[in-house]
């Protein structure tokens, strides 16, 4: 396909998805939309290097890592530190998928479907790699097409399961919002608040260039995927990038919300997703259609240990069901895709700009924090130890 071509397809559906999810108030968010493009689109009409194409490919995994270092900027150190309720209840969903799953389902299917499903369902794209290598170890090929075809359902189970308890969310913290809040919400992007930290000098405004504050960010992540690859993958860059961007936001050398001040958010956050897509190339219907009994038994399992394990420990901490939910989901989808529903969430609710910001504090935090505690590290340590019981 031509560049400018496949490059221009990029943006027609993400716009097409954008108003498909003012119109349905972010019940269908755009990034399903996407989803549900691309898969149909790959079976019938798209060419398969339709993304790769666009040129978008080549530079996504660069700017997942600018886009993690700016979410780290978004967030206060305090606030970061509070969030530990979110990573334990990230941690139980993510733990009562996968095991409940691997256990469970061993009673209903074949054992090595359900080894292969539980940390997958739970994770992702590195979960579903190493689950992969362990099915080739043993010569089961059939556990190999099997986890792709969970990696391409759980995310048309996640986000919609998140996108509706967002939004109930959403309309929960609205009806509670005060005076306070709804003026915290207009102060929030017009005075940049210094922390106790801030040992940095900051660079003079007639200085600070778009291309200034995108430099930054690039060099953060490249030093952040030095470290990553120091441990040997031990720790996973993105988490890297983010635990340095809330850092170094707070000591100065980064501005806040970085991306959206240098004008970048819309082209970062348009090839965030491709890498994502890239897998819809290779899932056939009769990979689908062949597995949908296994799949059956391991989503319904994985959904209801997720329930169960989420809004338990949610209900220690004092969290609505709602939230609870959505950051168990979030282990279904991950990053990204949490930021962009939670961005998403607050436009669709919020009426003006104040309340925009306000459920965009209280939502964004939580749902990116919880898809790399489960995604990035939880499921990719389960997915470790599943691999050594096929």
């Amino acid at each position: 396909m031509d560049s400018l071509l496949a490059f221009t397809l990029i943006f027609i559906v993400y716009a097409v998805g954008d108003a498909v999810a003012t119109k349905t108030k972010g019940v269908v968010s755009m990034m399903l939309f996407a989803f549900v493009f691309y898969l149909v689109g790959f079976w019938t009409f798209l060419p398969a290097t339709a993304l790769e194409d666009s040129g978008f490919t080549a530079v996504s995994n660069a700017l997942v890592c600018l886009l993690m270092v700016h979410i780290g900027t978004t967030i206060k150190l305090t606030d970061f530190i509070k969030q530990w309720k979110t990573v334990v209840i990230a941690l139980a969903a993510c733990a009562g998928v996968c095991f409940g799953i691997c256990f469970i389902a061993t009673f209903f299917i074949d054992r090595g479907y359900a080894l292969v499903g539980g940390p997958i369902l739970s994770g992702a794209i590195v979960a579903a790699l190493i689950m992969q290598e362990a099915a080739e170890a043993i010569g089961r090929e059939d556990l190999v097409v099997f986890a792709s075809v969970i990696l391409v359902v759980q995310n048309f189970i996640g986000i919609p399961i998140a996108s509706l308890c967002l939004k109930s969310e959403a309309k929960r913290l609205k009806a509670m919002m005060t005076g306070r809040d709804s003026a915290a919400g207009k102060q929030s992007e017009k005075v940049q608040e210094k922390s106790g930290l801030h040992i940095i000098p900051s660079i003079p405004k007639k200085y600070l260039s778009n291309n200034v504050i995108i430099a930054k960010l690039a060099v953060v992540s490249v030093i952040s995927t030095m470290i990553a690859n120091a441990t040997d993958g031990n720790l996973n860059k993105l988490v890297v990038c983010l635990v340095l961007g809330v850092l170094l936001k707070e000591i100065g050398f980064l501005e806040e919300s970085s991306i959206t001040k240098a004008n970048g958010s819309v082209f970062v956050m348009a090839a965030a997703p491709i890498a994502a897509f890239i897998g819809l190339v290779n899932a056939t219907p009769q990979m689908l259609l062949g597995q949908i009994a296994p799949l059956a038994v391991v989503v319904v399992i994985g959904l209801v240990c997720l329930l169960i394990s989420a809004i338990a420990v949610g209900k220690i901490f004092h969290y609505s069901w709602q939230m609870s939910t959505a950051l168990g989901a979030s282990a279904l989808f991950g990053f990204p895709t949490t930021y962009i529903l939670a961005d998403e969430i607050a436009n669709s609710v919020g009426e003006n700009e104040a309340e925009k910001n306000y459920l965009r504090s209280k939502l964004q935090p939580n749902m990116v924090i919880a898809g790399i505690v489960t995604v990035s590290i939880s499921s990719v340590v389960f997915a470790g130890i599943v691999a050594n019981w096929l």
